[in-house]
C-alpha cells in the first residue's frame, strides 16, 4: 500500500466482536535490553520469570525496535505507522499530534472498536502522552500513567556531578513502596474479576529505566566487585562515520562514568533494577496463572528498546547498533503456540499489531508491520523480511540474522557480518566485495520521511 492510500485508510468504526475471543494480556517493560536469562545477554542476570514466560511460548531472539527511544518506538508500537510516515522521531512530539495523527486507530482503539474492555496502568505510551481516548480505564489515571517512586536521601547516589535521571544507588524500601509493585497489584485484583466481555489487559512496567533506584536486596544480588562488564574495544568508534561518532558521544556519559570509577556499580544497579522488574513480573505471572482467565488468554511481552552500558563507549539508547536496536519480545497464545518456542527471524516491535489482530480474529488494519502468527505457528517457517530501525530523521538500520547495514542521513554508513562479528566492531560498509550486499539491504528503508511535527532535539534527548 502506497504511503497516500495508507493515510486515507486510517479511521476507526464499530465492529462486531470475534465468535470465539481471545482475551490479551500485554505487558510492555521500560528499557530493558538483552541482558536477561533466556536470551544470553549477560553471565550474571537472573531473571527466573522472564525466563518462565518465554519457556510458555515464543521467544523471538532477534526482534527489534522501530526507533531507539521511547516515544517513538511506543507511539509505532501502538498506532503500526513507521517514524518515517508519522513524523514523530523524539520524545518531545505526542503523536497525536503528527500529521497522521488525528487519523491514527491504536492497538487499543481497536480492541475497543470490537466490543473489548480496554483497561491499561504504568506506562504504555509515553509518560507524557497517555492517550485517554485509547482506554476504557487506567490506573493510576487517565492523564498519570505510573505511581511515584521513593527516591534516597541524598542524590546523586552515583557521585556524578549534575547527574539528574543518570544515577544508581540501593533504597532503604520494601517492593511495596515501589510504583510497579503497585501497578502490579492493580493488574492482579483486575485479573481476578469476573468478565463479562473479552478483554485487552495492558500492564506497563518503570525499571530498568533511570535512574536505577530499588530496594537494596536486588543490588545484594550482584556484588559491584563482581559483576561482569560488558566486552568493550576502546578503539571501537575508529572506523564509524561522524553522525555514528555523535550519536555515541564517547566524551559524554561514557566518560564521566570512567572518570568517577562508578563502571561497575552502573552495570550492578541495572542488573539490579531487572531483577526487581523480573519479581514484578513473577507476581503478576502468578496472579494471571491463578486467574480465570488463563486458558483463553495471549500473553504478549515486550520491551520499548535495548540499551547500552558502555558498548561503543555509549550509554543510554539513541543509537543504531545492536545494543539499543535489540529488544525483548515473547508471546504465548493458547492453542496457537507450543512450548519452548525460539525464533531466530528478525521481528519488529511494528509486527505486535497486525500479529495481535491475526491472533485474536479481529478485522485487519492497515499497518506498516507484518504479523508474526506464521512464526508463533512454526519459529522456524520462512521468513524474508528483515528488521528495520529509525532514530531520528533520515537515520536507519536495517537488520537480518545475518547482517546489519545502517546507512545515515548524511550518508555516512556501516555494515556488520554478524555471522562473525556479534559485537559490530569492524565496519565492512567500504568493501567493495559487500556492495551487493548494501544494495539488497537498502531497499528496505523507509523510501518516505515526513516533515517533523516539533523541532529535532536529537542527542539531547534524556529519556
Amino acid at each position: 500500500m502506497n504511503r497516500r492510500n495508507f493515510l486515507a485508510s486510517l479511521g476507526a468504526s464499530a465492529y462486531a466482536a470475534p465468535a470465539n475471543p481471545h482475551n490479551v494480556l500485554f505487558i510492555a517493560v521500560d528499557d530493558l535490553n538483552d541482558w536477561i536469562g533466556c536470551l544470553g545477554g549477560h553471565p550474571d542476570i537472573k531473571t527466573p520469570n522472564l525466563d518462565r514466560l518465554a519457556r510458555s511460548g515464543v521467544l523471538f531472539t532477534n526482534a527489534h525496535c522501530a526507533a531507539p527511544l521511547c516515544n517513538p518506538s511506543r507511539a509505532a508500537l501502538m498506532t503500526g505507522i513507521r517514524p518515517a510516515t508519522s513524523g514523530v522521531y523524539t520524545n518531545s512530539q505526542p503523536f497525536r499530534k503528527s500529521p497522521t495523527g488525528p487519523g491514527a486507530v491504536t492497538l487499543a482503539q481497536h480492541f475497543r472498536a470490537h466490543g473489548y474492555r480496554v483497561i491499561g496502568g504504568g506506562k504504555i505510551f509515553h509518560g507524557s502522552y497517555p492517550d485517554p481516548k485509547s482506554w476504557d480505564e487506567y490506573f493510576p489515571s487517565q492523564v498519570r500513567n505510573k505511581p511515584p517512586d521513593p527516591v534516597p536521601p541524598n542524590l546523586p547516589v552515583n557521585g556524578i556531578p549534575n547527574a539528574a535521571q543518570f544515577d544508581w544507588g540501593p533504597l532503604n524500601v520494601p517492593d511495596s513502596a515501589m510504583g510497579d509493585y503497585k501497578v502490579v497489584d492493580w493488574a492482579a485484583r483486575e485479573l481476578q474479576k469476573k468478565q463479562d466481555r473479552p478483554f485487552f489487559h495492558a500492564v506497563g512496567l518503570f525499571r530498568p529505566h533511570l535512574p536505577w533506584y530499588v530496594p537494596g536486596k536486588y543490588f545484594d544480588m550482584y556484588p559491584a566487585d563482581k559483576v561482569t562488564l560488558p566486552n568493550v574495544k576502546d578503539d571501537d568508534l575508529d572506523d564509524v562515520p561522524a553522525m555514528g561518532k555523535k550519536f555515541a558521544r564517547p566524551e559524554g556519559d561514557h566518560r564521566r562514568v570512567i572518570q568517577y570509577k562508578q563502571w561497575r556499580k552502573a552495570v550492578q544497579g541495572y542488573l539490579a533494577c531487572i531483577s526487581f522488574t523480573d519479581t514484578m513480573l513473577g507476581r503478576l505471572l502468578d496472579s494471571f496463572e491463578a486467574s480465570p482467565h488463563a486458558k483463553n488468554t495471549t500473553v504478549v511481552l515486550w520491551s520499548d528498546h535495548g540499551w547500552h552500558l558502555g558498548e561503543k563507549l555509549h550509554w543510554r539508547k539513541f543509537s543504531l547498533w545492536e545494543e539499543a536496536t535489540h529488544n525483548v519480545l515473547m508471546m504465548s497464545s493458547p492453542g496457537l503456540t507450543r512450548p519452548g518456542g525460539r525464533c531466530q527471524r528478525a521481528a519488529n516491535l511494528m509486527d505486535v499489531y497486525p500479529t495481535l489482530i491475526d491472533v485474536c480474529g479481529l478485522k485487519k488494519r492497515p499497518c506498516e508491520g507484518d504479523s508474526l502468527l506464521p512464526l508463533l505457528k512454526d519459529p522456524n517457517a520462512r521468513w524474508d523480511r528483515p528488521s528495520v530501525t529509525t532514530y531520528l530523521k533520515g537515520n536507519h538500520s536495517v537488520r537480518t540474522e545475518r547482517w546489519r547495514y545502517i546507512r545515515y542521513s548524511d550518508g555516512g554508513e556501516e555494515l556488520y557480518d554478524r555471522s562473525k562479528d556479534e559485537m559490530e566492531w569492524t565496519n565492512l560498509a567500504s568493501k567493495p566485495e559487500h556492495a551487493q550486499v548494501k544494495l539488497d539491504l537498502a531497499k528496505w528503508m523507509p523510501k518516505v520521511n515526513a516533515p517533523e511535527s516539533l523541532q529535532e532535539r536529537g542527542v539531547d534527548e534524556i529519556d
